[in-house]
């Protein structure tokens, strides 16, 4: 399964890069490694909102323990101030995706507590 991480580093994670310049992959890969998992791609923005994000390919039974390694291990490094973890999907994998929650919403399995049809009928208006 993949999963997108993205974050911003501390002020001490980037006085470390700046110190020691340093390409961080080959951590990530070890960490992946311990997940069973890959790294797929890792790739810093340095924006100062969103420094780095980090596809990852995970299964699926070992990624409940992901946010508690990315609270505990990689924010508790101190190097990292966020870090978010979803669930990704490849585009032509989320169809069915899509069908399933289309055919949950015909069946009414949720209803917005505003009352909104969020898939209306074709000439209708949600």
């Amino acid at each position: 399964m993949l999963w997108v991480s993205y974050g911003k580093f501390s002020r001490e994670g980037v006085q470390g890069l700046l110190a020691n310049p340093q390409n961080r992959a080959g951590a990530i890969e070890k960490l992946m490694a311990a997940y069973e998992g890959k790294l797929v791609s890792y790739h810093l923005l340095l924006n100062g909102d969103i420094d780095f994000f980090i596809v990852s390919d995970i299964p699926e039974e070992k990624a409940a323990d992901l946010g508690l390694v990315n609270a505990l291990l990689v924010r508790g490094s101190g190097a990292v101030e966020t870090i978010t973890t979803v669930p990704a999907c490849r585009a032509d994998e989320a169809v069915s995706l899509m069908r399933r929650a289309r055919d949950m919403a015909s069946r009414q399995a949720y209803k917005s507590p505003a009352g909104h049809d969020y898939f209306p009928r074709e000439g209708t208006r949600g």
